[in-house]
This record gives C-alpha cells, sequence and structure tokens, in this order.
C-alpha cells in the first residue's frame, strides 16, 4: 500500500500525534478521525497501520509504562542515601505521570478490564530484583533506627497510591474542585513536594521509639 520509507514515517507521525491528543484529551476524548486530521492521513490510513485506537494506545501506553519502570527500576537499585532514594523515586514518578498522565488512567482501566493482561506486562519487567533491593534497603534502615517498622508491601502501596492516585482521578477532583486544568497542575506539581516530606516524616521514628531503640541498644 506504501513503501517502506513511507510507512515508517506516516507511522511515526501517526503515533506522535496520537500521544498529545491522548495526553490533551483523554483515551475517550480523542478519535481516530481527530488522530488522522492531526497527522495529515486518513482513517483508513490509520486503521491500516494501528487496527484500532485501543491498539494505537496500547503502543504509546506500553512506550510509556517501559520509560516508567525502567526510571523507578534504576533509581530503587541505586545506592542513593534512604532519604534521597524516597525523594527521587517519587519525583520520577511525579515527572513521566505529567509527561505520560493517560498512564494512570490506562492502568485504572486495564485493573477493571484486563487485570491479568497488566499483570503479566508488569511481570514482563523483571519487577523482582528491583523489589528485593528497596526490602533490604528498609531492613537496613530499621536496624540502623533511622526509620521506624515498616512492612515494605505497605510502604510500596502508600508511595504507589500517592503517587497515582492524583492522575487517576485527576478529572474528578477538576470537577469537584471547580478548576481548571491549568490551575491543577500547579496544584499536583506542588502536591509532589508535600508527598515526599509526608512520606520521610511518616518514616522518620518518634522521639520515644528513638529513646526506647537507645534503651535496648
Amino acid at each position: 500500500m506504501f513503501n517502506s520509507e513511507d510507512s515508517s514515517e506516516v507511522r511515526k507521525r501517526i503515533l506522535s500525534e496520537a500521544q498529545i491528543l491522548f495526553i490533551k484529551n483523554g483515551y475517550k476524548g480523542t478519535s481516530v478521525r481527530d488522530i488522522a486530521k492531526a497527522s495529515g492521513t486518513n482513517v483508513a490510513m490509520v486503521n491500516y497501520y494501528f487496527q484500532s485506537k485501543y491498539n494505537l494506545f496500547e503502543i504509546i501506553f506500553e512506550d510509556a509504562l517501559d520509560v516508567l519502570t525502567k526510571r523507578i527500576f534504576e533509581t530503587v537499585t541505586s545506592d542513593l542515601p534512604f532519604f534521597e532514594l524516597i525523594e527521587t523515586w517519587i519525583h520520577t514518578y511525579y515527572e513521566i505521570l505529567f509527561q505520560y498522565p493517560e498512564i494512570a488512567a490506562f492502568i485504572l482501566n486495564e485493573v477493571s478490564l484486563n487485570p491479568e493482561g497488566l499483570t503479566q506486562r508488569i511481570k514482563n519487567k523483571n519487577p523482582y530484583s528491583s523489589f528485593s533491593k528497596i526490602e533490604k534497603r528498609i531492613a537496613e534502615e530499621v536496624e540502623k533506627g533511622t526509620i521506624r517498622e515498616t512492612p515494605a508491601a505497605d510502604f510500596l502501596l502508600n508511595i504507589l497510591s500517592l503517587c497515582m492516585f492524583p492522575f487517576m482521578f485527576g478529572n474528578l477532583a477538576k470537577t469537584l474542585m471547580e478548576i481548571p486544568s491549568g490551575v491543577y497542575n500547579e496544584l499536583i506539581a506542588n502536591h509532589e513536594k508535600y508527598v515526599i516530606e509526608f512520606t520521610i516524616n511518616a518514616l522518620k521514628p518518634c522521639d520515644n521509639e528513638i529513646k526506647r531503640n537507645k534503651l535496648t541498644q
């Protein structure tokens, strides 16, 4: 239908414009016709290359998920000081979710419609060594007395929920608070600092715990 050079360029252009539209309007707010118009193609060409809007979105999502998991796993397996590691970890979530805000919405959609597929996607990224490393780091910090006794699973869930929730339910939050997208994005940018501070403070032992640790040493 198209020569190989033209096909490659057209495909890249459709992907690029589709990503812009998905980020701007969301998955449901973007039509194949919108993508075709923005990319200077037509509906038939978009369907020829990607078969459906869902398949096109999945490709973009997979690329974004690769970026997210690679950066997160690099952070949690690094030798950064523990509290600096947490700050970098949370910042990475926010940075990438600002760049690919539809990741959170797509994950929420997949949890409802295709949980097995989502689980397999994440397993394919081999998260186990990263989780094992962070579990070891937590145990070391507890042993040193720099943080309180903290189950690794609870810690990971806290980080995930605090970072993902504002993006998953952004449209709902904007509607309830009656604020435009620009104001909400500014709020979320400031919220990142709060999440970092909240997480670190929640991990630090209170005065009574510090005294008790000294008595048992």
